[in-house]
Parts: C-alpha cells; sequence; structure tokens
C-alpha cells in the first residue's frame, strides 16, 4: 500500500512537472545557406499555436518575436485547435499583434482544414487582419519568393509555382509530405504539425500524426537531394497528456549567403 501510494505520488508530480514545462517554450535559432541567396534575411517561424496563451495577451511569445527582429513571420498551420472551435480568443489576439512586427504570412492546418466552414471564416478574419493567408499561392518578397500550400497540395500544384532563379521557401504544414515535394527540387520548406514527437527521447519521437510510432519527420532540418526541410515542434498541444521531454518551441531561422573558405 505504502508503494503504492509512492508510486502514485511519483507519477503525479511527473505530471505536474511535464505540465509546467508545456506551459513555456524556447526560441530555437538555425541557419540555412544557399547560393541563391544575396543578402541575409530572418524569418521567425510560429507553428501549431493550436490557441494557447503564452502569458497574458501573448505577452511573452510577442515579446521573444520582437527581440528576433525578424524581416517576416510565417505561421505555418494550425493556429486554432479543431478540438474547441469555441476557443480562439487567443489566437485571435496573436494574429492582431504579430502583423505589427513584421509581414506576416499564413498556411491552412490539417486544423483549420478540419473545422470546414469555421475554420474557412477564422482563415477569413485572419486575413482581414492585415495577414497574408497563403493557399496554394506565392509571393514575392525582396530576398525569396515564399511559397504557401494547403496541406494535401499535389507536387504538380508546387511545381507550378516554383522560380527558376529566386530562392523558393515553401511553407506546408504537413513534413510528411516532404518526399513527394522534395520531387520538385525546391529549396527549402518550413513544416510543423508533428508537435516534436509528443515524447522525445533523446533525438527520437514517439508518436506524430500521419506518421505513426517513432516517426521520422519531428523536429530540426532533413534533406532529400536538393531540397532541405526544417521542421518545427511547434507550440501548442491538443490532447490531455502532456509533452514529455519536449519543450514547445518558437524557431527563429537566419538564410545566409553560402561563406567561401577564405572567409
Amino acid at each position: 500500500m505504502i508503494w503504492a501510494c509512492i508510486v502514485v505520488g511519483v507519477l503525479l508530480l511527473l505530471y505536474l512537472l511535464f505540465f509546467l514545462e508545456n506551459r513555456r517554450f524556447a526560441t530555437t535559432f538555425t541557419t540555412y545557406e544557399s547560393k541563391k541567396i544575396e543578402t541575409p534575411f530572418r524569418i521567425v517561424q510560429v507553428s501549431d499555436l493550436h490557441d494557447r496563451s503564452f502569458g497574458k495577451e501573448q505577452v511573452d511569445l510577442m515579446y521573444a518575436i520582437r527581440q528576433a527582429k525578424p524581416d517576416c513571420i510565417v505561421i505555418t498551420g494550425d493556429l486554432f485547435n479543431r478540438h474547441n472551435p469555441y476557443a480562439y480568443h487567443n489566437a485571435f489576439v496573436f494574429a492582431k499583434k504579430v502583423k505589427s512586427v513584421a509581414p506576416t504570412y499564413f498556411i491552412e492546418g490539417n486544423h483549420e482544414f478540419s473545422l470546414k466552414q469555421t475554420g474557412e471564416r477564422f482563415m477569413e478574419q485572419v486575413a482581414e487582419e492585415g495577414i497574408c493567408v497563403l493557399r496554394d499561392a506565392f509571393t514575392e518578397l525582396p530576398q525569396c519568393r515564399l511559397i504557401g500550400l494547403r496541406q494535401r497540395a499535389p507536387a504538380e500544384t508546387l511545381s507550378a509555382m516554383l522560380a527558376d532563379d529566386r530562392l523558393n521557401v515553401v511553407l506546408a504544414h504537413r513534413p510528411e509530405r516532404f518526399a513527394i515535394y522534395a520531387q520538385t527540387q525546391a529549396d527549402v520548406m518550413l513544416s510543423g504539425h508533428a508537435h516534436g514527437g509528443q515524447i522525445r527521447f533523446g533525438h527520437r519521437g514517439v508518436y506524430a500524426p500521419q506518421q505513426g510510432f517513432f516517426p521520422k519527420y519531428t523536429e530540426g532540418w532533413y534533406r532529400i537531394g536538393n531540397s532541405s526541410m526544417y521542421v518545427s515542434r511547434g507550440l501548442g498541444n491538443t490532447i490531455a497528456f502532456p509533452r514529455v521531454f519536449n519543450t514547445p518551441e518558437l524557431n527563429v531561422i537566419d538564410f545566409l549567403p553560402v561563406q567561401s573558405k577564405e572567409d
């Protein structure tokens, strides 16, 4: 009986510790180099917020984004939470504030897609806030062509939008589609969706949607041929069980010219 109480107490303590860990986030810095880049630029990637709040009225999240001083901000899907379509306050607070920092771009995730008409209305409202919603569309930035895909877009849709003489930065929510999109030889893809594998042991995640157990793509950089992909662990959570050894993250990506060996 005593041992049972000890075990239950330890489990409850661990749950509480990981629950609290899920209430904060880390800022992850990384770089990408390409011969197509002439002038360095910085993108802040926000993924899988799922209507989560970090500080009152998103004060902590907004402070971290402002400190990063990005040239643009990309939201790679799942700003909202399909499990609770009536909880959207935190998502819209973020949408209203983030546009004042830098030009902001948004693509749909599986949660926006699953919300159907409600998701369509949410995305329209995000656009009304001054955020550019890219749905199988692209925009020309000073340093690159930014392409935003719907979550199930075929490779042909991406291929038709690629620029021959510019860096192509592709926003695609679901990383398990990387092998499909890499066939187009797009330069770099930014994704989320996997939530870091939910539970992490070392560099491995345990489970991710559409990838199942011990998924291949959960965080960081991956490469197929001439294409690279960066996967964010994301900021939010959609199940009662907390992330374990898997701190939510905000991503800061510096795009740099290739440095010569002499430099």
